[in-house]
């Protein structure tokens, strides 16, 4: 019998950090984009405890939502990362109401720490979502948060 792979979707508003953070944890990836904006999706892999964890990056921009529902088809968990210079917007407070209504593991890296080190506070973010401060341009705190992310995977199964 195959080994059970899991799959982590990356989620959140444009110029969030979405591709930097997949980049940090994937030693193999690959992006669609234009003119250095995602426009379709991100993918990477990596090798956790001998598991494989397939990690996709969703675009960030509004009307790519329907790219965001494909990419979510099937996940096992997911990584919402907010821009903490510019707290929660609209297409998280979205993501983050799918995420809450189908019951969806994740957790929130609040990013851009170097810039701002602002609490994330929103009605729509459970009070058990771990928030873990990150600053993906230098892997500060991503790896900690999908290792915390794959526990809470575990835990729920």
């Amino acid at each position: 019998m195959k080994k059970k792979e899991l799959k982590i979707v990356v989620l959140g508003s444009y110029n969030s950090g979405k591709t930097t953070t997949l980049e940090n944890i994937c030693q193999k990836k690959a992006k669609i984009e234009y003119k250095g904006t995602t426009i379709a999706l991100d993918y990477g892999n990596t090798e956790i405890d001998g598991e494989k964890v397939h990690i996709f990056g969703s675009p960030g921009q509004e009307r790519f939502e329907f790219m965001r529902d494909i990419l979510s088809n099937g996940l096992d968990g997911a990584i919402v990362v907010i821009d903490s210079s510019k707290g929660i917007s609209n297409v998280d407070e979205a993501i983050l109401n799918k995420l809450n209504l189908q019951d969806v593991p994740y957790v929130l890296f609040a990013n851009k720490q170097d810039i701002s080190s602002s609490v994330i506070e929103h009605h729509t973010i459970k009070p058990e979502t771990p928030i873990i401060p990150t600053v993906a341009t230098s892997g500060q705190g991503v790896g900690e948060g999908l290792l915390l992310l794959i526990h809470i995977i575990k835990n729920k199964a």
